[in-house]
């Protein structure tokens, strides 16, 4: 066979290997070598706030594209922004997750997931900020440092 054949092949084998948005997932192994069976990642270990307000932990499902904005998954699904002070996390999800969701309840969980994700690492921001050290100020009437 042909060895650029052979590469494609095994690529795409890469690229579409592991379950799909919404499949049970679970963790195996630990640390460095925990693994899982999603194609993208397994929510095992967050919890989903639904529209209502009602929490989901620990859904243990896989969920589909990193990374994604308001409105930009693949339809069936939306885009759930993850609250964590640290990291930049969003993912689409089954857009019935929390049950059957109209188009408004879905723009408005999507936006409001990205809201308090946005706002949390706002809060830790400004918390960082107040806990680095100032730079000191000359005192009033010392001599300027030369050149």
């Amino acid at each position: 066979m042909n060895k650029s054949l052979t590469t494609l092949t095994f690529i795409f084998c890469l690229a579409g290997c592991g379950d799909p948005i919404g499949a049970p997932c679970e963790f195996s192994g630990s640390g460095f070598t925990a693994s899982d069976n999603c194609r993208h990642r397994c929510l095992e270990h967050r919890s989903i706030t639904c529209p209502d307000g009602t929490v989901i932990q620990r859904p243990k499902i896989c969920s589909g594209a990193r990374q994604c904005e308001p409105g930009g998954c693949a339809n069936g699904q939306a885009c759930y922004h993850v609250s964590d002070p640290f990291n930049k996390e969003s993912y689409c999800l089954p857009n019935n997750l929390c049950g059957p969701l109209s188009a408004e309840e879905i723009a408005f969980w999507e936006s409001s997931s990205k809201a308090a994700a946005d706002e949390l690492i706002a809060e830790w921001e400004a918390k960082k900020q107040k806990r680095q050290p100032t730079a000191p100020t000359p005192s009033a009437g010392a001599d300027p440092v030369p050149d």
